[in-house]
């Protein structure tokens, strides 16, 4: 009972958690960030995330959670267990680097309607807090605390993220299901049992979505460093938001890209069931779910970065023509800003990561199809005679 309630703490933990990105990063766009209901919403939650957190830690001390499933091997292990301490001490410091932030900020931070404590030193320089030496060693002698800690918070929310979808591609909640035991085979004739029907599919998907999956990461992580900077760049040149700024189409694409390249390590954990000889037989509908899934987020992730890529290049040309030469420019809507550079590399690179996904996914799906139709072809005279 008592690990159910950890289990279900801990699933709760990391919905909280992700709602808690998706409120902060769409207060963002909004003309007014601190006074929109999403942050509000942002800063309540946070707190309570970090409650159930203390919970969380509290019940892995006293129910410690069931283990890892043998047949792992030690890596996947181990990375399980990495990406689930990632998890906790991102959001650890999420919570306290987003309280240090209203405090030293001065920002007018309430949870659920009751106002949280603010400093009463108007936003000191964080030499003044670490010490000259300090702060020279981070290479932020010049910035203010809040400015730092504001930093540090939008990148341990990445941190989180990756974290999160890492976490669940590893499939560590395997560890809450009961063993079951494995369903007996189908009698096939010993020429379908031996070699596999799906063991060169087994190899090819194990190997392709190696090679879809880092291309992917690094793409996304570069991705959300930029969009970081350009959010951050909004706060001080705001600019119209909606359905024509290429921010809004990137941020989605930016988030079927975090799903994309964990479904693309989630192929190379199939691939050991798919090489399974009866694997055809008893997942006679289901098989192959996971290709025409990661199919469908690679065409849609094309087609909003395609959509975000051509706001990108519309306004940089539209910026760029709109400049008389040897004329001062003094309207800032008209001047290109590095933010806009930002945007349309964003774009750019999430479009090639989505067209990488769509490649893999295709010919995969192809070679799917291949293979279940010599699995029926093979299988046809057997039933017919049984």
């Amino acid at each position: 009972m008592r690990s159910t309630v950890a289990c279900a703490n801990f699933v709760s933990l990391l919905v909280l958690g992700v709602l808690i990105l998706a409120l902060g990063w769409g207060a963002a766009f909004t003309e007014r960030p601190l006074a929109s209901l999403p942050f509000a919403l942002h800063v309540s939650l946070g707190v309570v995330a970090g409650a159930l957190l203390l919970a969380q830690l509290v019940l892995r001390l006293v129910v410690p959670p069931p283990a890892l499933p043998a047949r792992w091997s030690k890596a996947r292990r181990a990375a399980a267990g990495f990406f689930e301490f990632a998890t906790y001490l991102a959001l650890a410091l999420l919570v306290a680097t987003g309280a240090l932030w209203g405090y030293f900020g001065g920002a007018p931070l309430a949870v659920f309607g009751f106002p949280l404590p603010a400093s009463a030193i108007s936003d000191p320089r964080l030499a003044e807090i670490l010490g000259p030496a300090g702060a020279q060693a981070l290479g932020l002698a010049g910035a203010s605390a809040s400015e730092a800690l504001l930093a540090a918070h939008r990148l341990l929310a990445i941190l989180f993220a990756v974290s999160i979808a890492l976490h669940l591609a590893l499939g560590s909640f395997a560890r809450f299901r009961p063993q079951a035991p494995p369903p007996e085979a189908p009698k096939f004739a010993p020429a379908l049992i031996e070699p596999s029907p799906t063991a060169g599919l087994a190899s090819r998907l194990r190997l392709f979505g190696w090679l879809q999956f880092w291309p992917q990461l690094a793409i996304a992580l570069a991705s959300g460093v930029l969009l970081q900077f350009s959010t951050s760049g909004r706060a001080f040149s705001p600019s119209e938001t909606g359905y024509g700024d290429a921010i809004y189409w990137s941020l989605y694409a930016f988030l079927l890209l975090c799903a994309a390249t964990a479904l693309a390590f989630f192929y190379t954990r199939a691939a050991r069931f798919v090489a399974r000889p009866d694997y055809l037989g008893v997942h006679k509908i289901t098989a192959f779910w996971f290709l025409s899934l990661g199919l469908l987020i690679g065409l849609v992730g094309v087609i909003l970065s395609f959509v975000g890529l051509s706001l990108s290049v519309s306004l940089l040309v539209a910026k760029t023509v709109s400049q008389p030469p040897g004329i001062a420019i003094t309207d800032p809507n008209k001047i290109i800003r590095a933010l806009d550079v930002f945007i349309l590399l964003v774009n750019f690179a999430l479009l090639l990561a989505h067209f990488i996904g769509v490649g893999i996914a295709s010919w995969l799906t192809s070679e799917a199809t291949r293979t279940r139709f010599r699995f029926a072809v093979a299988t046809a005279p057997q039933q017919s005679r049984a």
